[in-house]
């Protein structure tokens, strides 16, 4: 690997446990359309993830402290690159160590818990971003009904004058468009993350979820490298720049 790629291991550390999820069911949907049988795959992965036994409070932590030992240890290898590239050599040694730091025996042991923590982590993270959706549809639907309902009540005032009713209709007209395309998309994605559920579950467990999402706040800070304080900054603006709170 060369030094760019050593680098950008490092540093990408933290991410990549984010993302593995989606990842590896690429992978498996991939083995899927070469004939694999599905439950073959997943009895595969749980042979090679049962040695480190179901997720609890303690492995989280650990596993997040790892994750922020991972990221700084990234950027201090790029310094040190800089400086000297043919510390590039270093690479996997320095990643391992950090991850023994962490309080990990080994690498091979690391991936197997991320790999679980990863795919209860994505599967929490789905339900909640589709309860987030339903209420955001909800919420539009809601103010489109509102938008034609104050239609419906300026076209039926006889004082309104023909002229400015004529643009109402056309107004009404696009809203009940609009609405039509708000449902059909709910519905479409709704599909969609159905299915990617229903792919998940068998590769994690309801105890593993409800303790990843019992330490949402720290893996979410581990993940990100922002503070809880920032990360809440962050919802509370998107959440005044669409009106929701």
């Amino acid at each position: 690997m060369d030094t760019k790629g050593w680098a950008g291991f490092f540093v990408a550390g933290s991410r990549a446990a984010a993302r593995v999820g989606a990842l590896a069911t690429i992978a498996l949907v991939l083995l899927v359309g070469c004939g694999d049988p599905v439950e073959k795959l997943y009895r595969k992965y749980h042979e090679q993830v049962s040695s480190v036994g179901d997720i609890n409070d303690d492995m989280v932590r650990k596993y997040a402290r790892t994750i922020r030992l991972l990221r700084a240890e990234g950027v201090n290898f790029q310094r040190s690159l800089a400086d000297d590239p043919r510390g590039q050599k270093e690479g996997f040694a320095r990643i391992e160590r950090a991850i023994q730091k962490g309080g990990f025996k080994d690498y091979p042991e690391f991936v197997r818990v991320n790999a679980k923590i990863a795919w209860a982590w994505n599967l929490a993270q789905a339900r909640i971003g589709m309860e987030q959706q339903k209420n955001l549809n909800k919420w539009a639907q809601g103010a489109t009904d509102e938008g034609i309902r104050k239609i419906d009540e300026t076209l039926a005032d006889p004082e309104v004058p023909e002229s400015a009713k004529v643009e109402l209709r056309k107004t009404r007209e696009q809203l009940m468009k609009q609405k039509g395309v708000i449902a059909e998309n709910w519905q479409k994605n709704k599909r969609w993350a159905d299915w990617a559920m229903n792919f998940t579950i068998p590769l994690t467990n309801e105890k593993d979820i409800a303790v990843v999402v019992r330490n949402k706040d720290e893996l979410m800070e581990a993940f990100t490298g922002l503070s809880k304080a920032q990360l809440e900054a962050i919802q509370e603006h998107s959440l005044k720049q669409l009106q929701l709170d």
